[in-house]
């Protein structure tokens, strides 16, 4: 397969699932939530380096109930109960976003996992908690005392996702065709997949379509 190293995905569609499945829409994060481990797995298998995942928006911060969020930060919370899944595949995990306005029951799951990860090295987890990429640039921004001497190489060292390559392949589920203002630098040059499955039904069969569609890519970067 044509080398991918970074693998980025919206995770869209848990409510719609629900509603169609006559369940309560909080149920339907709970799904997709399940899921996150199935394509953990898939993007070991397939050798990728690092997989993001827009779990919260700066947005869905603002805009959801708080019932909804609630639940969404219990989720959040439970992953500290999914360390086996980190150290039997040696998945390190970054969290990428503004966790200081999330609850400090969760910004102490997060912690805790970020600390007992960091050495390690086949995949990196990268979950985009709070995060909106206008955000991560503004945030970048503020953290410059040099602004002569920016390049897009030097600026870039600023962003949370800093450290990770460029997003090679960037998938969105649900049926909607648009980014949501995820990833908006490192994914400038991403090829884009639109899946109509919703996040919680995303499966190894369409997840494979996705990888397919990018290997049959021409990537040109400008050329």
């Amino acid at each position: 397969m044509k080398n991918l190293n970074h693998l980025a995905i919206i995770l869209d569609g848990n409510r719609t699932w629900a509603r169609l499945n006559n369940k309560p829409e909080i149920l339907g994060h709970s799904e997709g939530a399940k899921n996150i481990q199935n394509i953990v797995k898939l993007s070991l298998k397939n050798n990728i380096k690092v997989l993001s995942l827009y779990v919260l928006s700066t947005e869905n911060l603002k805009n959801r109930n708080q019932f909804e969020l609630q639940h969404l930060f219990s989720l959040f919370e439970k992953l500290i109960n999914y360390k086996s899944l980190f150290e039997e595949n040696k998945v390190k995990l970054q969290i990428s976003g503004d966790l200081s306005l999330l609850p400090n029951s969760v910004q102490n799951s997060m912690n805790t996992l970020l600390k007992e990860t960091k050495t390690n090295n086949a995949m990196v987890l990268n979950l985009c908690m709070n995060y909106g990429g206008r955000d991560e640039i503004i945030r970048a921004i503020k953290k410059i005392k040099t602004p002569l001497e920016i390049t897009e190489e030097t600026f870039a060292k600023y962003l949370d996702t800093g450290n990770l390559p460029e997003v090679d392949l960037l998938i969105r589920t649900g049926g909607h065709q648009r980014i949501s203002n995820f990833l908006i630098w490192k994914a400038a040059y991403a090829e884009l997949f639109f899946s109509n499955q919703n996040w919680p039904d995303f499966n190894e069969n369409e997840f494979n379509k996705a990888l397919e569609f990018y290997n049959n890519t021409d990537r040109k970067f400008g050329k």
